[in-house]
């Protein structure tokens, strides 16, 4: 008789095998497996993962009721083993703790929704790098007490604690009340290395409410040759607390796997949108609150579920009708249908903010990833339709598929998959679309820094600011989210002063977007960019102009 320990890893080998014959040895092995006879933590971390890859990729009911109640209990198992739990700290395991330093909008929203499953650890700074840093960070009036030796932060803080509020309390509080700008408010967060400790008390997955459950009799393989989809989406009406429950699964799975995006960190619940899709898969878009977002492309982040629970995740930069997309699919789910989700992905995104390319950056194939090396991200996006921008890239991709399809069992090197990554990746649907993106953008506010400035970006950001506040007749430009835009857009736009002076209609398009992007919906803002050929003929004249190879 097999052991426990045999069947679960003959269940983690079947997991992604369909059919009767499969489906039968998979429910006669879910039945089998007794949780108290588990080896060690190999095993449990094993089952956890295979159970979760059943319940999202099941055959049928049985199967998906068996993986569930055995998931079930083996949470609990796991909750009652301090041995077992012990084992398996940082691993993002429910009922199992971590330790990792997280951005201040993650660690302020858990202490605030979830304040006993979060406390302070430690600090990666020292004594002299945190007293410095809350000495910016705090009102000058205050910290003044810090100079000298008077006093020391640590002691001061501690005199300052009221009943019941602790460390971490105080210094939610303190970067919460600061007028520095988030981002370098953030910044100065992180470089005090702030490590808390958290536990996982529940299983991330939505309510029934939102799962449209589905049973496989097969796989959509990744080497299978197929069109881009025309999806059937449908757009789901959710509640304000529906949506709340989304940004909550999204926000902890990425801590259970110490990972962060700042659209899942910094969204709101009137800021989500969410979709069903074929094949048991939902995704969930959401954009960024004002003083968050990027001044002149949308950063928009997504999560995929399937059959409730989240299986990959990733952001997108758009720009006028083209976005920098990626594909981060949680380790449990590898070896089912990343393929065909990415391909969910591209169309929704294509369907819902009107685009016709897309592109993909050298980290999401495995540039500086070794992650996206060990998973061969390139060949994923490589199947969906996506080539290397630069040209030896695209011929080495070519010859490399020709292997792939004419040599048995054959996958490529890392060192080949190291030298794919060495470029951007495109997938244009439409010609007419733009052909840059941000980080063109960047390269060329560069140039005009260095060119047209001889290099003073005081004189660049501060001198233009207020006078294309004047020109766009902008009342509003000292509000923060504004005197933010216009310092980013003005270096850009009055490259050329002299044609954006005389263009009327380009001035009121400007307005517009920068009154959208300050404190309107970011999808006005990207179907407004798409509807401003003025400012899109502006824009690639100047990338023409000034972008630096």
């Amino acid at each position: 008789m097999k052991t426990s320990d045999e069947l679960v890893y003959q269940l983690f080998s079947t997991r992604n095998i369909y059919g009767n014959k499969s489906a039968s040895e998979k429910i006669q092995l879910l039945r089998s497996i007794n949780i108290n006879a588990l080896g060690n933590k190999r095993v449990t971390q094993s089952l956890y993962s295979t159970l979760q890859f059943l319940i999202a990729y099941p055959d049928n009911k049985t199967i998906y009721k068996l993986s569930n109640q055995l998931f079930q209990n083996l949470q609990k198992y796991i909750k009652t083993n301090d041995k077992l739990r012990s084992g398996l700290y940082n691993s993002g395991i429910t009922h199992t703790s971590i330790c990792a330093a997280f951005s201040f909008g993650p660690v302020k929203w858990m202490r605030r929704t979830r304040p006993d499953e979060i406390w302070f650890d430690s600090f990666k700074a020292d004594d002299a790098q945190i007293q410095s840093i809350l000495s910016v960070v705090m009102a000058k009036t205050e910290s003044e007490i810090f100079q000298d030796a008077n006093e020391e932060w640590e002691g001061w803080l501690q005199h300052l604690r009221r009943k019941q509020e602790d460390l971490l309390d105080q210094l939610i509080a303190i970067f919460d009340s600061t007028d520095i700008r988030p981002e370098v408010r953030d910044e100065l967060w992180n470089n005090l290395g702030i490590y808390v400790e958290i536990i996982f008390t529940s299983h991330c997955c939505l309510p029934k409410s939102l799962i449209r459950l589905y049973f496989h009799s097969s796989l959509i393989r990744k080497d299978e040759k197929r069109q881009m989809p025309t999806i059937k989406y449908t757009p789901a009406r959710i509640t304000e607390n529906e949506s709340e429950q989304i940004i909550a699964c999204c926000r902890m799975i990425m801590m259970g796997f110490i990972r962060e995006i700042d659209p899942i960190s910094f969204t709101s619940a009137e800021l989500v949108s969410y979709y069903h899709l074929p094949r048991g898969i939902s995704i969930a878009l959401m954009g960024m609150v004002p003083e968050r977002r990027h001044p002149i492309d949308s950063y928009m982040g997504y999560m995929v579920f399937k059959n409730g629970l989240p299986v990959a995740y990733a952001g997108s930069w758009i720009l006028f009708d083209s976005g920098r997309i990626g594909l981060n699919v949680f380790s449990d789910y590898r070896g089912g249908e990343s393929k065909y989700i990415f391909e969910q992905v591209l169309e929704l995104h294509r369907r819902v903010y009107r685009l016709k390319r897309f592109t993909v950056d050298p980290y999401q194939i495995g540039k500086n990833n070794s992650d996206g090396i060990q998973s061969g991200a390139f060949w994923i996006y490589y199947h969906s339709g996506f080539r290397p921008i630069k040209k030896a890239q695209r011929e080495l991709a070519a010859a490399e598929y020709l292997k792939i399809q004419t040599i048995s069992r054959y996958r490529s090197p890392i060192a080949v998959l190291k030298k794919l990554a060495d470029s951007r990746q495109e997938l244009v649907l439409q010609r007419s679309a733009v052909r840059f993106d941000a980080t063109d953008v960047s390269r060329a506010y560069a140039a005009i820094i260095t060119r047209k400035y001889t290099g003073n970006r005081k004189i660049a950001e501060k001198e233009t600011e207020k006078k294309l506040a004047d020109i766009l007749r902008i009342k509003n430009y000292q509000e923060e989210n504004m005197k933010f835009i216009l310092k980013n857009w003005a270096p850009l736009l009055l490259s050329n002063e002299k044609e954006l002076g005389h263009n009327e209609g380009l001035k009121k398009i400007l307005k517009h977007l920068f009154t959208l992007k300050a404190d309107g919906s970011e999808e006005d803002y990207i179907y407004g960019l798409q509807q401003a050929e003025k400012l899109r003929r502006f824009m690639e004249h100047l990338i023409k102009h000034y972008v630096i190879d």
